[in-house]
């Protein structure tokens, strides 16, 4: 009786210790858009996509929420593309729409439990 008890103790151990080593390879990545100088955001649409430098494995997501994306994410060195549309007002209060696009090479997305990231946004025609 004492030895299937052991051996039940056991197997929950062990399950539990592979379900923790799993969690660990993955964070949640925060990656912010810096707005221009000067520009009052109304309305952001746009697409994250992440290759991870590594595998080369693309890794996209079109939730964007205030102005940046959050995602699990396979913990690494990643290289970080935003493209879409933003409305906005000018300093003068002009209301404006516009291509914009965040690039980044290489992005580290390897601290736990949250991997903070900012991309500065670039307006394409302002």
């Amino acid at each position: 009786m004492k030895t299937a008890q052991y051996l039940l103790l056991a197997c929950c151990l062990f399950l539990a210790s592979c379900h923790q080593a799993e969690e660990d390879f993955y964070t949640t990545a925060e990656l912010s858009l810096i707005m221009p100088e000067g520009i009052q955001p109304e309305q952001i649409q746009g697409t994250l996509t992440l290759q991870n430098l590594n595998t080369l494995q693309t890794t996209s997501t079109s939730e964007l929420t205030a102005n940046g994306f959050t995602l699990q994410i396979l913990r690494g060195a990643y290289k970080a593309d935003v493209e879409g549309m933003i409305r906005y007002r000018d300093q003068n209060s002009q209301s404006h729409t516009a291509h914009f696009r965040a690039h980044s090479d290489y992005v580290a997305l390897s601290t736990l439990p949250l991997a903070k990231v900012e991309l500065q946004m670039t307006l394409l025609d302002p």
